[in-house]
């Protein structure tokens, strides 16, 4: 049973302290919602929802967030009689209300599954996010951006964890002729003329699990990196690669800031994901050596620590390895001396003390990681399978080279070495470190080949050339 329930107060100073506390459950993806009677309170909390009670029925039944399921009456001098009878007409109007809800969320759906679309007219794009991803909201925010700078008509639509995820009100009268999704189908709700294009950029359970993917005609999966191919194949999908792009609006060089011999890391610790068994301290063990040793993670190695381990293959490949490349990466550099500075920036990186006097906190997205990196000289980015990483591309539209792990097979070319410096082993980095000078980088070739316009102009071109074949 949950802690918190969405809770209608009579007394709104009660549901504005409530409120305030943003209250989660269901595993954080549910922010409690106040709803409260009496004079609007001026306030920025998605959670807090002014509904005069004499409008409960109407607005509660049109409406988006989640129906109250408790009612509060504290900070009411009542008798207890009184209360009692308030609550049971309030339960009482609530049913009603489910009623109401019900029937307009399968309006909805009806409409947007049985839309007609006409694509003569200007090309209208829906976009769903949620505020609690890092990364995620971020991407699908960028690619609404881009399409509504070159002139196109765009939803993007930020769910806070108060919604009701069965009400589809916007997208139904918003009908898109394209929907954009990050990591999830969201296909079930639109109709056959609608295009539908998702991008893997996670290890999303949906990949590994037993459900079953139901992929349209109009259906166009993107996947960020190869590991990701094979379940998706194994489902009956075959993606096309996409890697990460980059935002040009909200990072950018700022040249007013003076670029030191400064290293930063941006990102957070992953010993969070890590759980505290002998098995997987055993295999952490045995991982950090081969890593010091400068091993190549490939399939070979994921498919031995998982037998000698007793462990998963998936934990390995999405957890244990990512933890050991970045945590470890992140105190081999905490411990070098060099004339360079280091910041270290993020969540959870207090557990190490060789990283506590480097350490500064969280950043916001946006303008604080671009001015961070354009008063660097290298950014630091550690990833077990993946050079193209989102902050790569972010430092080097700062003008900040990235030092990035080497996870390619021994005969595997690098990619962009005009503006990537890598390392594979500790000895690799300190070289990098105590070279005499940095070696001056070109971005133009990364920051051209990876960009949002790319992106959109595929999805423009797919939908141009599908609705002219028809």
């Amino acid at each position: 049973m949950n802690e918190y329930e969405d809770t209608y107060f009579f007394s709104r100073d009660e549901a504005l302290k409530v409120a305030t506390r943003k209250n989660r459950f269901d595993n954080d993806e549910k922010l409690q919602v106040c709803y409260y009677d009496g004079e609007k309170i001026e306030s920025n909390l998605v959670n807090l929802i002014h509904l005069p009670v004499d409008n409960l029925l109407e607005e509660l039944a049109m409406g988006r967030f989640r129906l109250p399921t408790k009612v509060d009456l504290n900070g009411l001098e009542l008798s207890s009689s009184v209360k009692i009878e308030i609550t049971t007409h309030f339960n009482m109007s609530l049913f009603q209300v489910r009623e109401y809800r019900n029937q307009y969320n399968q309006s909805y759906l009806k409409t947007s599954q049985n839309a007609t679309l006409d694509f003569n007219e200007p090309l209208r794009f829906y976009l769903s996010a949620n505020s609690e991803t890092q990364v995620m909201q971020y991407v699908s925010k960028a690619i609404a951006q881009t399409l509504q700078d070159a002139g196109y008509e765009v939803f993007y639509d930020l769910y806070y964890g108060v919604e009701d995820r069965n009400c589809l009100k916007n997208i139904s009268a918003f009908n898109p002729h394209a929907t954009i999704n990050i990591n999830h189908f969201n296909n079930a709700y639109i109709s056959h003329e609608c295009f539908n294009f998702v991008w893997f950029q996670d290890p999303m359970a949906i990949l590994y699990d037993a459900s079953v993917l139901l992929p349209r005609e109009r259906d166009y999966v993107f996947s960020l990196l190869k590991e990701f191919d094979l379940p998706l194949l194994k489902k009956g999908v075959t993606p096309k690669r996409q890697g990460f792009c980059i935002n040009k609006k909200d990072f950018k060089l700022h040249a007013e800031i003076e670029r030191k011999k400064k290293i930063v890391f941006v990102g957070s610790s992953y010993a969070h994901i890590i759980p505290q068994d002998k098995d997987v301290a055993d295999a952490i063990e045995y991982s950090a050596k081969a890593f010091g040793d400068g091993e190549y993670f490939g399939e070979e190695f994921v498919d031995e620590v998982s037998t000698r381990f007793f462990l998963n293959k998936d934990f390995v490949l999405t957890k244990l390895l990512p933890f050991i490349v970045r945590d470890i990466s992140v105190l081999w550099l905490c411990g070098i001396e060099s004339e360079y500075e280091i910041e270290i920036y993020g969540h959870g990186w207090e557990l190490y003390d060789s990283v506590k006097p480097f350490y500064k906190g969280p950043l916001a997205y946006g303008e604080e990681i671009s001015k961070v990196y354009s008063g660097a000289t290298y950014s630091f980015a550690p990833h077990q399978n993946y050079v193209l990483q989102q902050r790569v591309l972010e430092a080097s539209a700062c003008g900040c080279a990235s030092i990035v792990y080497n996870p390619l097979e021994p005969n595997e070319p690098k990619i962009y070495e005009e503006s990537l410096e890598y390392y594979k082993t500790k000895q690799d980095l300190l070289d990098i470190l105590n070279a005499t000078n940095a070696k001056e980088k070109s971005f133009d070739r990364l920051l051209s080949e990876n960009s949002y316009e790319h992106f959109a102009q595929e999805i423009l071109e797919t939908i141009k050339k599908v609705t002219h074949e028809r």
